[in-house]
């Protein structure tokens, strides 16, 4: 048996992408790609005087099976979204906001590919002297009943 449902670093990536309101972060819309998925030539530079970007990598993997019945598990996804922009604090939380709006907005799940989106954790890694607003969010997607193998 192989799967046949998104990964979930793809189902996020994807989210931001086609469901990203511009009109909420003043006509912006930020370069959201997989950092292990960047082309060789382009490498980890980002050049934030032309864009904003949000950077998603998968963090954790968890599976839990159930007390009774041995055929599925319940895994449990961690993305971090880290969002980067020198446009200033304000820039920031918009870009924040929208973030949230994305998030929540698919919480219910596609019942496709994952069942529940969660919102977990914000740290504000911003450095001000360097005139760098940076953000990271802990996202969960949540795969209720998977069948195993």
């Amino acid at each position: 048996m192989v799967a046949t449902w998104t990964e979930s670093l793809d189902v996020v990536i994807n989210l931001f992408q086609t469901d990203w309101n511009r009109a909420n972060t003043s006509n912006i819309r930020p370069v959201v790609i997989d950092i292990a998925d960047t082309s060789p030539e382009r490498g980890k530079r980002l050049d934030l005087q032309r864009h904003d970007y949000v950077l998603c990598y998968e963090t954790a993997h968890n599976e839990e099976a159930p007390e009774l019945f041995y055929d599925f598990v319940t895994s449990r996804i961690n993305i971090t979204v880290d969002m980067r922009t020198i446009k200033g604090r304000k820039h920031l939380q918009a870009l924040e906001n929208e973030v949230r709006r994305v998030v929540h907005s698919k919480r219910k799940g596609d019942g496709v590919s994952f069942d529940r989106l969660v919102f977990k954790t914000r740290t504000d890694l911003s450095d001000r002297s360097k005139q760098l607003f940076r953000m990271t969010f802990q996202i969960e997607v949540v795969i209720l009943a998977e069948a195993i193998p």
